[in-house]
Protein backbone atom coordinates (compact mmCIF):
# COMPACT_ATOMS: atom_id res chain seq x y z
CA UNK A 1 0.00 0.00 0.00
CA UNK A 2 1.77 3.43 -0.93
CA UNK A 3 1.64 5.93 1.97
CA UNK A 4 -1.36 8.85 1.82
CA UNK A 5 0.08 12.23 2.33
CA UNK A 6 -1.33 13.63 5.39
CA UNK A 7 -3.48 16.56 5.58
CA UNK A 8 -0.62 18.72 8.17
CA UNK A 9 -2.29 18.87 11.90
CA UNK A 10 -3.70 21.85 12.75
CA UNK A 11 -1.33 24.05 15.04
CA UNK A 12 -3.96 25.99 17.08
CA UNK A 13 -6.09 24.24 19.61
CA UNK A 14 -9.63 24.03 19.09
CA UNK A 15 -10.72 22.72 22.69
CA UNK A 16 -12.12 24.46 24.95
CA UNK A 17 -10.50 27.70 26.85
CA UNK A 18 -12.59 27.93 29.59
CA UNK A 19 -11.32 25.16 31.40
CA UNK A 20 -7.77 25.33 30.53
CA UNK A 21 -6.94 26.01 34.52
CA UNK A 22 -5.87 23.38 36.51
CA UNK A 23 -8.84 21.59 36.96
CA UNK A 24 -11.68 19.52 35.32
CA UNK A 25 -14.37 17.24 36.77
CA UNK A 26 -13.57 14.01 35.13
CA UNK A 27 -10.47 12.57 32.59
CA UNK A 28 -9.90 10.35 29.58
CA UNK A 29 -8.83 6.59 31.48
CA UNK A 30 -8.57 4.25 28.47
CA UNK A 31 -8.32 5.08 24.63
CA UNK A 32 -8.67 2.87 21.87
CA UNK A 33 -9.03 4.58 18.14
CA UNK A 34 -8.73 2.67 14.81
CA UNK A 35 -7.03 4.30 11.60
CA UNK A 36 -5.77 4.31 8.30
CA UNK A 37 -2.22 2.90 8.21
CA UNK A 38 -1.72 4.95 5.35
CA UNK A 39 -1.43 7.97 7.67
CA UNK A 40 2.13 6.43 9.20
CA UNK A 41 3.42 3.67 6.40
CA UNK A 42 4.67 0.86 8.64
CA UNK A 43 5.61 -1.04 5.61
CA UNK A 44 9.83 -0.88 5.90
CA UNK A 45 9.97 -2.76 9.34
CA UNK A 46 13.44 -0.69 9.80
CA UNK A 47 10.97 2.48 10.34
CA UNK A 48 8.30 1.28 12.21
CA UNK A 49 9.67 2.17 15.41
CA UNK A 50 10.46 5.34 14.17
CA UNK A 51 7.29 6.22 12.28
CA UNK A 52 5.49 5.69 15.34
CA UNK A 53 7.44 7.24 17.62
CA UNK A 54 6.71 10.55 15.24
CA UNK A 55 2.99 9.91 15.41
CA UNK A 56 2.97 10.21 18.92
CA UNK A 57 5.31 13.02 19.47
CA UNK A 58 2.87 15.02 17.20
CA UNK A 59 -0.12 13.37 18.89
CA UNK A 60 0.51 13.96 22.26
CA UNK A 61 3.89 16.89 22.16
CA UNK A 62 5.89 16.84 25.62
CA UNK A 63 4.06 13.83 26.71
CA UNK A 64 7.68 11.72 26.71
CA UNK A 65 5.95 8.29 25.36
CA UNK A 66 8.44 6.58 23.60
CA UNK A 67 8.34 3.34 21.46
CA UNK A 68 9.54 -0.35 22.84
CA UNK A 69 12.77 -1.28 20.06
CA UNK A 70 11.10 -4.78 18.54
CA UNK A 71 8.10 -5.53 16.78
CA UNK A 72 6.30 -8.00 18.46
CA UNK A 73 3.39 -10.84 17.46
CA UNK A 74 -0.26 -10.10 17.28
CA UNK A 75 -2.80 -8.55 19.33
CA UNK A 76 -6.62 -7.76 18.96
CA UNK A 77 -6.44 -9.53 15.53
CA UNK A 78 -3.50 -7.31 13.68
CA UNK A 79 -0.60 -9.57 13.17
CA UNK A 80 2.11 -6.54 14.22
CA UNK A 81 2.41 -4.84 17.73
CA UNK A 82 4.93 -2.38 19.33
CA UNK A 83 4.35 -1.36 22.86
CA UNK A 84 3.71 1.95 23.85
CA UNK A 85 6.13 3.20 27.12
CA UNK A 86 6.05 5.95 29.80
CA UNK A 87 9.68 8.11 30.04
CA UNK A 88 9.97 5.47 33.34
CA UNK A 89 10.13 2.64 30.70
CA UNK A 90 6.43 0.76 31.60
CA UNK A 91 4.39 0.02 28.93
CA UNK A 92 1.00 2.32 29.12
CA UNK A 93 -0.71 1.37 25.64
CA UNK A 94 0.39 -0.26 21.93
CA UNK A 95 -0.20 0.36 18.17
CA UNK A 96 -1.10 -2.86 16.38
CA UNK A 97 -0.87 -2.77 12.57
CA UNK A 98 -1.00 -5.86 9.47
CA UNK A 99 -3.56 -8.46 8.48
CA UNK A 100 -5.78 -8.67 5.94
CA UNK A 101 -8.94 -8.60 7.61
CA UNK A 102 -8.20 -5.81 9.10
CA UNK A 103 -8.18 -3.99 5.75
CA UNK A 104 -5.18 -1.33 5.98
CA UNK A 105 -5.88 -0.11 9.59
CA UNK A 106 -3.85 0.65 12.67
CA UNK A 107 -5.48 0.05 16.10
CA UNK A 108 -3.88 2.59 19.33
CA UNK A 109 -4.43 1.45 22.61
CA UNK A 110 -3.65 4.14 26.01
CA UNK A 111 -3.99 3.17 29.09
CA UNK A 112 -4.30 5.17 32.21
CA UNK A 113 -0.70 5.99 32.68
CA UNK A 114 -0.76 6.67 28.58
CA UNK A 115 -3.71 8.92 29.33
CA UNK A 116 -1.96 11.02 32.11
CA UNK A 117 0.93 11.21 29.81
CA UNK A 118 -1.01 12.62 27.31
CA UNK A 119 -1.98 15.78 29.38
CA UNK A 120 1.30 16.26 31.11
CA UNK A 121 3.10 18.96 29.92
CA UNK A 122 0.27 21.38 29.37
CA UNK A 123 -3.19 21.88 30.33
CA UNK A 124 -6.24 19.40 29.86
CA UNK A 125 -8.30 20.68 27.33
CA UNK A 126 -5.43 22.12 25.66
CA UNK A 127 -3.65 18.93 25.17
CA UNK A 128 -6.93 16.66 24.48
CA UNK A 129 -7.97 18.95 22.10
CA UNK A 130 -4.99 18.89 19.98
CA UNK A 131 -5.00 15.01 20.37
CA UNK A 132 -8.77 15.09 19.28
CA UNK A 133 -7.13 17.30 16.06
CA UNK A 134 -4.54 15.05 15.04
CA UNK A 135 -7.39 11.76 15.41
CA UNK A 136 -9.61 13.84 13.06
CA UNK A 137 -6.68 14.25 11.05
CA UNK A 138 -5.91 10.82 10.75
CA UNK A 139 -9.71 10.15 10.51
CA UNK A 140 -9.38 7.88 13.37
CA UNK A 141 -12.68 6.16 15.01
CA UNK A 142 -13.00 5.49 18.72
CA UNK A 143 -13.42 2.12 19.57
CA UNK A 144 -13.24 2.21 22.96
CA UNK A 145 -13.13 5.14 25.67
CA UNK A 146 -13.13 5.15 29.39
CA UNK A 147 -13.94 8.37 31.19
CA UNK A 148 -12.95 8.96 35.05
CA UNK A 149 -14.80 11.03 38.26
CA UNK A 150 -13.06 10.46 41.68
CA UNK A 151 -15.33 11.15 44.32
CA UNK A 152 -11.92 11.32 46.97
CA UNK A 153 -14.14 12.09 50.02
CA UNK A 154 -16.87 8.78 49.13
CA UNK A 155 -19.87 11.40 49.30
CA UNK A 156 -21.24 9.75 46.01
CA UNK A 157 -20.40 5.73 47.14
CA UNK A 158 -21.46 2.48 45.72
CA UNK A 159 -24.25 2.12 47.86
CA UNK A 160 -26.13 5.36 45.87
CA UNK A 161 -25.28 3.69 42.82
CA UNK A 162 -27.13 0.96 43.47
CA UNK A 163 -30.13 3.00 45.02
CA UNK A 164 -29.98 4.93 41.40
CA UNK A 165 -29.92 1.80 39.56
CA UNK A 166 -33.11 0.01 41.75
CA UNK A 167 -34.89 3.50 40.80
CA UNK A 168 -34.69 3.06 37.19
CA UNK A 169 -32.40 6.14 36.62
CA UNK A 170 -29.89 4.37 34.10
CA UNK A 171 -32.89 2.87 32.76
CA UNK A 172 -32.65 3.08 28.30
CA UNK A 173 -35.48 2.91 26.74
CA UNK A 174 -37.37 1.75 29.22
CA UNK A 175 -35.09 -1.59 29.68
CA UNK A 176 -33.29 -1.75 33.06
CA UNK A 177 -29.30 -2.88 32.14
CA UNK A 178 -28.08 -6.04 33.69
CA UNK A 179 -26.17 -5.22 36.81
CA UNK A 180 -23.23 -7.44 38.91
CA UNK A 181 -21.19 -6.51 42.32
CA UNK A 182 -18.09 -8.64 42.51
CA UNK A 183 -15.33 -8.06 45.36
CA UNK A 184 -14.24 -9.49 48.70
CA UNK A 185 -15.60 -8.61 52.13
CA UNK A 186 -11.93 -7.66 53.44
CA UNK A 187 -11.92 -4.51 52.99
CA UNK A 188 -10.30 -4.72 49.90
CA UNK A 189 -13.66 -2.85 48.16
CA UNK A 190 -16.14 -4.17 45.79
CA UNK A 191 -17.32 -2.97 42.34
CA UNK A 192 -20.40 -2.55 41.01
CA UNK A 193 -21.16 -2.55 37.04
CA UNK A 194 -24.05 -1.70 35.27
CA UNK A 195 -24.28 -2.87 32.22
CA UNK A 196 -22.42 -5.67 30.44
CA UNK A 197 -19.28 -5.06 28.87
CA UNK A 198 -20.41 -6.43 25.45
CA UNK A 199 -22.95 -3.34 25.08
CA UNK A 200 -22.30 -0.13 23.85
CA UNK A 201 -21.31 1.77 27.33
CA UNK A 202 -21.03 0.41 31.22
CA UNK A 203 -20.90 2.38 33.78
CA UNK A 204 -18.55 0.97 36.78
CA UNK A 205 -18.56 2.38 40.43
CA UNK A 206 -15.76 1.13 42.39
CA UNK A 207 -13.52 1.21 45.97
CA UNK A 208 -10.82 2.98 44.24
CA UNK A 209 -8.83 3.83 47.37
CA UNK A 210 -9.10 0.17 48.90
CA UNK A 211 -8.11 -0.62 45.55
CA UNK A 212 -4.91 1.04 45.82
CA UNK A 213 -4.33 -0.54 49.60
CA UNK A 214 -6.24 1.85 51.65
CA UNK A 215 -7.52 0.60 54.76
CA UNK A 216 -10.63 1.94 57.33
CA UNK A 217 -9.20 4.38 58.89
CA UNK A 218 -6.18 5.08 56.29
CA UNK A 219 -6.26 8.69 54.08
CA UNK A 220 -8.61 7.78 50.95
CA UNK A 221 -10.35 5.26 52.24
CA UNK A 222 -13.81 6.04 50.94
CA UNK A 223 -12.11 7.42 47.38
CA UNK A 224 -14.63 6.44 44.87
CA UNK A 225 -14.25 5.88 41.58
CA UNK A 226 -17.40 6.71 39.01
CA UNK A 227 -16.04 4.98 35.23
CA UNK A 228 -18.12 5.16 32.48
CA UNK A 229 -17.10 2.76 29.50
CA UNK A 230 -17.54 3.22 26.41
CA UNK A 231 -17.56 0.93 22.97
CA UNK A 232 -18.23 2.01 19.38
CA UNK A 233 -19.62 -1.47 18.42
CA UNK A 234 -22.89 -0.23 16.97
CA UNK A 235 -23.15 3.58 17.57
CA UNK A 236 -19.77 5.58 17.38
CA UNK A 237 -18.00 7.37 20.13
CA UNK A 238 -17.71 11.08 19.19
CA UNK A 239 -13.75 12.16 18.94
CA UNK A 240 -15.72 15.78 20.88
CA UNK A 241 -16.00 13.49 23.91
CA UNK A 242 -12.21 13.49 24.17
CA UNK A 243 -11.53 17.16 25.15
CA UNK A 244 -14.50 17.73 27.31
CA UNK A 245 -15.02 14.38 28.67
CA UNK A 246 -17.45 14.99 31.34
CA UNK A 247 -19.64 16.73 28.83
CA UNK A 248 -19.91 13.29 27.44
CA UNK A 249 -20.15 11.07 30.50
CA UNK A 250 -23.26 13.49 32.08
CA UNK A 251 -24.95 13.57 28.65
CA UNK A 252 -24.71 9.50 28.69
CA UNK A 253 -26.08 9.03 32.00
CA UNK A 254 -27.83 12.21 33.36
CA UNK A 255 -28.19 10.70 36.64
CA UNK A 256 -25.01 11.80 36.95
CA UNK A 257 -25.21 15.56 36.92
CA UNK A 258 -24.13 15.88 40.15
CA UNK A 259 -20.64 15.68 38.48
CA UNK A 260 -19.21 18.80 39.41
CA UNK A 261 -16.51 18.18 42.31
CA UNK A 262 -13.28 19.33 39.81
CA UNK A 263 -10.35 17.16 39.81
CA UNK A 264 -6.20 17.71 38.77
CA UNK A 265 -4.52 14.79 36.78
CA UNK A 266 -1.82 15.46 38.75
CA UNK A 267 -4.03 15.15 42.26
CA UNK A 268 -4.90 11.30 40.54
CA UNK A 269 -0.83 10.63 41.01
CA UNK A 270 -0.48 12.66 44.42
CA UNK A 271 -3.74 10.80 45.89
CA UNK A 272 -2.49 7.21 44.23
CA UNK A 273 1.17 8.30 45.74
CA UNK A 274 -0.54 8.79 49.20
CA UNK A 275 -2.21 5.73 49.55
CA UNK A 276 0.78 3.45 48.25
CA UNK A 277 2.81 5.33 50.78
CA UNK A 278 0.76 4.44 53.19
CA UNK A 279 0.45 0.55 52.43
CA UNK A 280 4.21 0.18 52.21
CA UNK A 281 4.53 2.14 55.39
CA UNK A 282 2.01 -0.51 57.15
CA UNK A 283 3.62 -3.64 55.44
CA UNK A 284 6.94 -2.16 56.51
CA UNK A 285 6.19 -1.35 60.10
CA UNK A 286 4.20 -4.95 60.02
CA UNK A 287 7.45 -6.80 58.90
CA UNK A 288 10.66 -4.51 59.88
CA UNK A 289 9.48 -2.42 62.93
CA UNK A 290 10.72 -4.68 65.27
CA UNK A 291 14.20 -4.68 63.39
CA UNK A 292 13.55 -0.82 62.53
CA UNK A 293 13.07 -0.55 65.98
CA UNK A 294 16.55 -1.94 67.49
CA UNK A 295 18.29 0.01 65.04
CA UNK A 296 16.86 3.69 66.43
CA UNK A 297 17.58 2.36 70.43
CA UNK A 298 21.21 0.85 69.84
CA UNK A 299 22.75 3.86 66.88
CA UNK A 300 21.22 6.55 68.40
CA UNK A 301 22.65 9.76 66.38
CA UNK A 302 24.47 7.08 64.26
CA UNK A 303 20.80 5.57 63.12
CA UNK A 304 20.25 7.19 59.88
CA UNK A 305 23.07 6.74 58.31
CA UNK A 306 23.17 3.26 59.38
CA UNK A 307 20.61 2.24 57.65
CA UNK A 308 21.27 4.26 54.55
CA UNK A 309 24.60 2.29 54.77
CA UNK A 310 23.02 -1.11 55.76
CA UNK A 311 19.55 -1.31 54.91
CA UNK A 312 18.40 1.75 51.92
CA UNK A 313 18.54 0.38 48.72
CA UNK A 314 18.92 3.26 45.76
CA UNK A 315 15.95 2.02 43.90
CA UNK A 316 12.78 3.40 43.05
CA UNK A 317 9.90 1.18 44.16
CA UNK A 318 7.65 -0.16 41.37
CA UNK A 319 4.65 1.42 42.52
CA UNK A 320 6.45 4.67 42.24
CA UNK A 321 7.36 4.22 38.52
CA UNK A 322 3.67 2.94 37.48
CA UNK A 323 2.09 5.98 38.47
CA UNK A 324 3.01 8.69 35.53
CA UNK A 325 3.48 11.63 38.53
CA UNK A 326 4.78 9.05 40.84
CA UNK A 327 8.62 11.00 41.54
CA UNK A 328 6.90 14.45 41.42
CA UNK A 329 3.62 13.80 43.56
CA UNK A 330 6.11 11.92 46.74
CA UNK A 331 6.50 15.33 48.22
CA UNK A 332 3.79 16.00 48.47
CA UNK A 333 2.55 12.59 49.63
CA UNK A 334 5.09 12.95 52.31
CA UNK A 335 3.83 16.53 53.55
CA UNK A 336 0.36 14.41 54.61
CA UNK A 337 -0.61 15.75 58.36
CA UNK A 338 -1.11 11.70 59.29
CA UNK A 339 2.86 11.71 58.80
CA UNK A 340 3.45 15.11 60.91
CA UNK A 341 5.88 13.83 63.27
Amino acid sequence: MSRRAAPEVPSANRGPTTLNGPCVPAVVDFLRATFPQAYLGLDDPAKVEGQILDFLRTFAPNSGLAVEQGIKGGRRGYVHHVQILTPDGEPCGDLCWGGERQQGTVSMELTGAGCARVAAARPFAEAWGHAKAVLETVQARLTRLDIAHDDYEGKHDRSEAKAMYESGRFDGAHVRPAANEQGWNDGSGLTLYIGKPMATRQLVVYDKGREQGARDGDPLADWVRWEARFYGRNRPVPLDALDAPWEYMVGEYPALDWISAVMHVVRVAVERSKSNLFAAMRHCKRQYGGLLDLVIKHKGDEALPFLRKYLARATVPVWVRRNPFGTLSLPVAFRSPQLAI
